[in-house]
């Protein structure tokens, strides 16, 4: 598989675990790969037990910083405080999912978090 230099890769564990050079991802866990590992041509060796599920992942960087909490994404602080807002008031712009899971509130932020 040719990777491009510049943009961002990683494995996303959705069941199972895989090791790399000593680190090991489990499930709902991300394994990000450097630029300068792909720039360089460097080998990347994964290794991962019988029926462990991954998702390869990646593309070109985004030109600003981000923040991330849970399972928002913003560019600051505020987005992320209207987000847990919206979310926890069934707010349309997150759409109805048809289950009979209870629906999880989204946590506070925590004190001192910088965006």
């Amino acid at each position: 598989m040719n990777l491009e230099p510049n943009f961002e890769y990683g494995i996303l564990v959705s069941e199972g675990e895989v090791e790399s050079e000593g680190n090991i991802c489990k499930q709902d866990q991300l394994f990000r790969f450097h630029n300068s590992d792909i720039a360089n041509n460097k080998s990347i060796k994964l290794a991962a037990k019988k029926g462990t599920r991954i998702m390869f992942i990646g593309g070109e960087p985004l030109n600003n910083q981000v923040l991330m909490w849970w399972n928002f994404v913003a560019d600051n602080k505020a987005e992320i405080e209207q987000s847990i807002v919206d979310w926890n008031n069934g707010h349309e712009r997150f759409g109805n999912v048809d289950s009979d899971m209870k629906r999880l509130p989204a946590p506070e932020l925590p004190k001192g978090l910088k965006g």
